[in-house]
C-alpha cells in the first residue's frame, strides 16, 4: 500500500493567524513500506474566487432569442510561496523508509490581507498544499486550511461610536380615507459590536391605527456583494439572516414598549479590507408585521459594525441582564455560538498592547463553511478536499472577565 497517512499540522492549534504573523507546522508522512520520491514540496496561498451562474439572452442564427445559462467568476490571487522540504523538481529518486516522518514548513504572512471568509457564492480562502513529487507516478498531494483575521478595531471606526435613533411611521387606507399613524421607534447605544457582545435594542411601538401590529421583528443581517470579471462584469447581492427575534403582538390602539438583546456569533468582520471582488456589510432592520395581506409592512434598516477589537468606551456582558423579559422567539444564530473560556491560551490580537484590559478572545467556528477545497483544475484526489471547514474568528465573554 505505501502510503497510510498525509496529512498537515499547524503548530497553532487554532489554525488562525493575523497578517504578518508566520504560519508554521509539519507535513506528516506514515508509510508502512519504502516509498521512491523526487521530493516533498509545499505551497502556501491567499485567494479569493466569485462564482455564480447568470441567465442571459441570445440570439441565434435565425434570429430569435433564447435563454442561456453563463458561468461568471473573478479571482485575487494574494501570495503564493511553494518551496521544496526534501529533494527537488529536478533531483534524482530519494528513498523514504516506513514509519512516521514529519518534515516542518513555515511562511510568513503579508500584511495587507483580507480575512477568512466563506460562502455559497465566493471566498476568501488561505491553505497549505503538499506535493509527494513521485517519478513516473502522479504525484500525491494534502491540503489544509487556516484561518486569516484581519484586525478590524472599531476605536478607530468613527461611525462605530454613534448612538441610533430611528423613527419610522405610516399610515392605512381604510374606505378611501387615511387611518392615524402606526409609529416604531428604536434606539442602540453604539453601532460597532464584537461576537460575544449582546446588542441592547429598545423599541417603542405607538399603534394608533386600526390594524393589528402581529409582530415586530429584529433581524441582524449579513449583506455580501460579490463582484465577477469575466467573461463579463457583474454583481451579485446576497443577503443572510445571522440571527433574529420577535415581539408581540401590538393592537389597534395601544402602545408597547420592549427592550430586547440579539447577541453577537462569531461572524467576519465588517468591511473585508483589502478584497476587491467581495464587499461585506451588517444590517439590524427593524421590520412591524401587519394583519392582512393587503397592509405592506413598516421597516427600516441600519447600518452595524462587527469588528475584532471592541469600543473601549463600551463594554456589554454577554447576556442579558437578570430579570430581563425573555419571552420571544428566536432562531438560530447564523454561526456556531459557544460561550468562550479565558482560561485558555490564545494568540494575541495585534492590538493587544493598546488595551491591557481587554479580556482575550477565544476562537469560534463560523457556521457557514465551506462546500468543498477544491480549486478549479484541481485533481479530485487531493487528501482534505472534503474535510469540514469553517473559517475561526475571535469572541469575548466579558461576563467572565468581570
Amino acid at each position: 500500500m505505501g502510503l497510510k497517512d498525509f496529512r498537515i499540522a499547524f503548530d497553532n492549534q487554532w489554525s488562525t493567524y493575523y497578517p504578518g504573523q508566520t504560519v508554521t507546522g509539519n507535513i506528516i508522512v506514515v508509510l508502512d513500506s519504502t516509498k521512491k520520491i523526487r521530493g516533498i514540496s509545499v505551497k502556501v496561498k491567499g485567494e479569493a474566487n466569485t462564482c455564480w451562474a447568470t441567465e442571459k439572452q441570445e440570439m441565434d442564427e435565425r434570429g430569435q432569442y433564447r435563454d442561456e445559462t453563463q458561468t461568471v467568476t473573478a479571482h485575487e490571487e494574494y501570495f503564493e510561496t511553494k518551496y521544496y522540504l526534501v529533494g527537488s523538481a529536478s533531483g534524482g529518486e530519494i528513498e523514504i523508509q516506513s514509519g512516521e516522518h514529519k518534515f516542518p514548513f513555515t511562511c510568513t504572512l503579508p500584511t495587507n490581507l483580507p480575512s477568512s471568509f466563506e460562502s455559497d457564492f465566493g471566498h476568501v480562502r488561505y491553505t497549505v498544499k503538499a506535493t509527494l513529487d513521485r517519478p513516473w507516478k502522479f504525484d500525491q498531494d494534502v491540503k489544509s486550511p487556516f484561518t486569516v483575521i484581519t484586525p478590524l478595531d472599531l476605536n478607530q471606526e468613527p461611525r462605530a461610536a454613534e448612538s441610533v435613533q430611528q423613527e419610522m411611521s405610516k399610515t392605512f387606507c381604510c374606505l378611501c380615507c387615511g387611518t392615524p399613524p402606526l409609529t416604531v421607534n428604536f434606539s442602540l447605544p453604539v453601532r460597532g459590536y464584537v461576537p460575544g457582545q449582546s446588542m441592547p435594542i429598545k423599541i417603542n411601538v405607538e399603534n394608533l391605527s386600526n390594524v393589528v401590529v402581529n409582530i415586530v421583528k429584529l433581524v441582524l443581517c449579513k449583506i455580501v456583494t460579490f463582484r465577477a470579471t469575466t467573461p463579463h462584469t457583474d454583481t451579485k447581492k446576497e443577503e443572510i439572516v445571522v440571527t433574529e427575534v420577535s415581539k408581540g403582538p401590538v393592537e389597534a390602539g395601544g402602545t408597547t414598549d420592549y427592550e430586547q438583546h440579539l447577541d453577537i456569533p462569531p461572524l467576519p468582520p465588517s468591511n473585508l479590507a483589502n478584497c476587491g471582488i467581495i464587499d461585506l456589510e451588517y444590517n439590524l432592520k427593524v421590520e412591524a408585521c401587519v394583519e392582512g395581506w393587503y397592509h405592506r409592512n413598516l421597516s427600516a434598516n441600519t447600518l452595524i459594525f462587527v469588528g475584532t477589537v471592541p469600543l473601549a468606551v463600551y463594554h456589554v456582558p454577554s447576556a442579558p441582564p437578570a430579570g430581563m423579559d425573555g419571552d420571544y422567539s428566536a432562531k438560530p444564530p447564523e454561526a456556531g455560538f459557544v460561550i468562550p473560556s479565558t482560561n485558555t491560551a490564545l494568540p494575541p490580537l495585534p492590538e493587544s498592547h493598546l488595551y491591557p484590559n481587554l479580556p482575550p478572545p477565544s476562537f469560534e467556528e463560523s457556521l457557514h463553511g465551506a462546500r468543498n477545497l477544491r480549486d478549479r483544475g484541481e485533481s479530485e484526489y487531493v487528501y482534505g478536499l472534503t474535510n469540514h471547514f469553517a473559517p475561526k474568528y475571535p469572541v469575548y465573554n466579558f461576563a467572565s472577565a468581570q
